[in-house]
């Protein structure tokens, strides 16, 4: 019945809209006629979204007009043809029994999928299609509408803040609709401020029992996305399975390299999850590498916050996932240790809104080469703002040995941020009784810095030359500029001491060569009690390990039984790191060789 009344409605106004002209050609017709017709509601009856109410035709001066007071039309469902099967009737669109003229609409609503469009808005009618116009408060919105295959196909331009309110910019939007067939639609735009780029969505959904299944074919994608000194290439966002659009869902957000303050970024992933559209929060994970993921939580509300709780990462795999793209410096690599990170920031979208990032390092040993630094801790807190990433508060490292073949213990250093880059604002450490420290530097991928001697034992540095009969006492300060460009090198070092003393006993069978070589005799006499007022050492050592020292020592020194003033010169060649490592091998088969013949022996 209401199919039936529907028809005889869209007869009569039809045949009011074809006999008009007709009309006022034969008879020409008075101004003062005029002719209006109603219809107070009609209704879709298999799309109770789709209807109609307060329609007015009206005949005035020779020209219909057309006028409605509401109209809703639901283009994911209604048809634009196809009615020969039983029941399909039910579902043409309203817009196949309005008679093709101009309408003002008071209130038009368009439900496209998930998305809902109202607004005052005009219907112009062409020969293929119909464009609709709304007027909104914020801006125009145009949509082209025509029939295809029984459906709709749709082409427009809309305001963005009709969609979202922090969608500035106009978006486009390309799509359709046929019976039996999920519903497709493509639109581009410009991202909200404070980022920057353009986007590309893809989206293609079924109705299902429960309401609209967005399926993973779906995409949204960004070729180029900036954001403060962020920038990241070709992101896509896609479903990560079917997901409803009004309920729980799961999709993965991942990039193609990027830049950050200039620095290169690797590729990673993003698993978002959220309970639905209304409730904006849920659940994120990033993919940093294999068996390397952060998770954390995520709130948008007037902003988007993200909360990343403490958790505890492999300190090796963090290391060698940022070795993928930072360069960091050769041969320093972290053996063992956890790393905790947290991350909060209260507003990702506003630049004035920090991002505070914690991370604690435990039970660390790291590695150059074969040495090593024991119980390496360390704690950093680190803010991104507007003035860029900079560190918060002290930074603190300390380990309890490095061993290098020779025992440095009590290592303690200060790290900061600094021109986009970690620095190092300063470390001590204690050494053959003496005191070390380091001067800041930058911690890039060639480090570049100097250790400070200070009252250093020149006898416990005698006693590691492994010379016998080698003895000597005094305090050495000096310094050491260095690098790690392809390897750890010393170029330009100087040490001094003043007021010591150095003596060499030589063996049996060097004094008796001694008595029959003149010089060998004297320089033998000279060491057995050589007191300095000052000794001094030029020190470079290259990166493969070859070390050079030219000392000069002025002092006193037995001659012929009676100490006279000698100037003594000396130029000594060595590979250090190998010397090390021979120390290091040598205290290793100390502390293992006594356990195994032990054990042996049981």
């Amino acid at each position: 019945m209401k199919l039936l009344k529907a028809k005889i409605v869209r007869q009569l106004l039809c045949w009011l809209m074809l006999l008009s002209p007709v009309l006022s050609q034969a008879f020409p017709l008075p101004e003062w006629l005029q002719v209006q017709a109603t219809l107070a509601r009609a209704q879709v009856p298999a799309c109770p979204r789709e209807q109609a109410g307060g329609l007015t035709l009206a005949l005035n001066e020779g020209r219909i007009e057309g006028r409605l007071e509401r109209l809703s039309l639901d283009l994911s469902c209604s048809r634009s043809g196809g009615s020969t099967a039983e029941g399909e009737g039910d579902a043409l669109s309203l817009l196949l029994t309005l008679p093709a003229i101009d309408f003002d609409v008071d209130s038009l609503t368009l439900y496209l999928s998930g998305e809902v469009i109202t607004g005052a808005a005009e219907l112009r009618h062409t020969r293929q299609h119909l464009d609709i116009i709304w007027h909104t408060d914020v801006g125009e919105a145009r949509l082209e509408l025509r029939p295809e295959q029984n459906g709709w196909r749709w082409q427009g331009e809309l305001p963005g803040a009709l969609i979202a309110p922090t969608l500035h910019h106009p978006l486009t939007l390309d799509g359709g609709w046929q019976p039996g067939q999920p519903l497709w639609l493509e639109a581009r735009g410009e991202l909200p401020a404070p980022l920057t780029g353009d986007w590309q969505l893809q989206l293609k959904a079924v109705q299902g029992e429960h309401g609209w299944q967005l399926q993973p074919n779906s995409q949204l994608k960004v070729a180029r996305l900036r954001w403060k000194q962020l920038e990241l290439n070709r992101l896509e966002l896609t479903p990560m399975e079917g997901t409803m659009l009004e309920g729980p869902w799961r999709v993965r957000l991942s990039w193609q390299r990027g830049h950050w303050q200039g620095q290169v970024l690797p590729g990673a992933a993003l698993l978002l999850s959220g309970k639905g559209t209304r409730r904006l929060h849920g659940v994120v994970a990033l993919e940093l590498g294999r068996d390397l993921q952060l998770k954390g939580d995520w709130h948008y509300d007037q902003g988007l916050a993200l909360t990343v709780p403490p958790q505890v990462l492999s300190a090796p795999g963090v290391w060698r996932w940022l070795a993928g793209w930072l360069p960091l410096p050769v041969g320093l690599m972290p053996e063992t240790g956890t790393l905790q990170l947290s991350l909060q920031a209260a507003n990702l979208l506003d630049p004035r809104q920090p991002i505070v990032l914690e991370a604690e390092l435990e039970e660390g040993r790291l590695s150059y080469r074969d040495m090593r630094a024991e119980q390496v801790a360390a704690s950093f807190k680190l803010k991104w703002d507007e003035r860029g990433l900079h560190s918060v508060g002290p930074q603190a490292l300390s380990a309890v040995q490095f061993d290098v073949g020779v025992p440095i213990t009590d290592i303690h250093a200060a790290l900061s941020w600094r021109a986009g880059q970690p620095w190092l604002s300063g470390l001590t450490a204690r050494a053959f009784g003496g005191r070390l420290a380091l001067s800041p530097m930058a911690l890039d991928a060639a480090p570049r810095g100097e250790v400070h001697l200070s009252d250093v034992s020149l006898e416990q540095v005698l006693g590691y030359a492994g010379v016998s009969g080698l003895t000597g006492s005094g305090s050495l300060n000096g310094r050491l500029p260095f690098s790690f460009e392809q390897g750890f090198s010393i170029t330009a070092g100087r040490a001094y001491s003043d007021n010591g003393w150095i003596s060499y006993q030589a063996g049996e069978s060097l004094l008796a060569t001694g008595k029959s070589n003149l010089s060998l005799g004297l320089t033998l006499g000279l060491l057995s009690d050589l007191r300095y007022q000052r000794l001094e050492a030029d020190i470079s050592m290259a990166a493969g390990g070859e070390t050079v020292i030219d000392s000069r020592l002025r002092g006193q020194a037995p001659v012929m039984g009676k100490m006279h003033p000698v100037n003594f010169n000396y130029r000594h060649q060595e590979n250090l790191l190998q010397l090390l490592a021979s120390l290091r091998f040598a205290e290793e088969l100390s502390k293992r060789l006594p356990a195994r013949l032990q054990g042996e022996s049981e």
